[in-house]
């Protein structure tokens, strides 16, 4: 049977992503296991597949290995979609660098000793990821985040700001892949990223009603004249899994509508 896997599963981008898998069995995660177990009864309703859910806290590096070892367990692992993450709103530096960087350090290395052949790792980044320079200066630390030193070092320049470390933790990400992907490949195993823009999840929703004016100006930037859904995050995920996107690997994939065309040159 194969098997995928989805991380920050229960709600989300992280839901719809797995609503968009139809075969095999699709295993969710979280670390809230009430909303795992809510977002199962409801993708259950659909008939697409078979569900099941694990708490994981993708910060936790035995956490991690122990949800790869149970996915493997049900059959050959194809796909893992690690969508779990915090922003910066309302997180600490060290809470954002933890999950967003550590926990896809911890993903990544967990799913090259666990996926089968023709596997696919798909990290979720963000546009935030693209207005970070690229710098010698850090980009190790970015890469293995889990060496000893590299959190306090990134944490460092920030300055304290949840957003920088945010954008910074992405950019990590979208690095990581590149640097795994000759060692995926020797492998079988294909890995790539996807930075989603402005999506409209419940929690956008929520800022767009409070920042009304800040999200029409960002629309009114964006190429594409829109803010994007969750199934855009999803179809494009879909697609990279598939047998179609077979030669595509060590990539970032921008779904933003455009969108960091023009932050980044708000920013730098």
């Amino acid at each position: 049977m194969k098997v995928h896997v989805i991380t920050g599963g229960g709600s989300g981008i992280g839901l719809e992503i797995a609503k968009a898998f139809d075969d095999g069995l699709i295993i969710i995660t979280g670390r809230t296991e009430e909303k795992l177990k809510k977002a199962c009864e409801e993708l259950e309703k659909t008939g697409k597949a078979k569900y099941a859910y694990k708490t994981c806290d993708v910060s936790d590096k035995k956490s991690v290995m122990d949800l790869l070892e149970f996915a493997s367990e049900k059959g050959d692992l194809m796909t893992v979609v690690n969508s779990a993450g915090v922003s910066g709103v309302g997180a600490s530096v060290e809470a954002v660098l933890n999950v967003d960087l550590k926990g896809t350090k911890f993903i990544t290395d967990a799913a090259y000793d666990h996926l089968a052949n023709g596997g696919v790792l798909i990290n979720i980044a963000s546009m935030m990821g693209h207005i970070v320079p690229v710098s010698d200066a850090y980009i190790n630390e970015l890469i293995e985040p889990d060496k000893d030193g590299a959190i306090d070092k990134i944490a460092g320049l920030v300055n304290g700001n949840s957003d920088n470390a945010y954008n910074f933790a992405k950019l990590g990400v979208i690095e990581m892949v590149k640097a795994n992907a000759m060692k995926f490949g020797k492998k079988g195993l294909r890995i790539m990223s996807v930075s989603p823009g402005i999506i409209m999840t419940e929690m956008a929703k929520n800022a767009q009603s409070e920042n009304a004016d800040i999200m029409k100006k960002m629309v009114e930037n964006t190429p594409a004249q829109r803010t994007g859904e969750p199934e855009d995050i999803a179809n494009a995920v879909k697609f990279l899994a598939s047998d179609e996107a077979s030669f595509i690997t060590g990539t970032d994939l921008l779904v933003d509508g455009g969108l960091s065309l023009v932050l980044k040159s708000m920013y730098q």
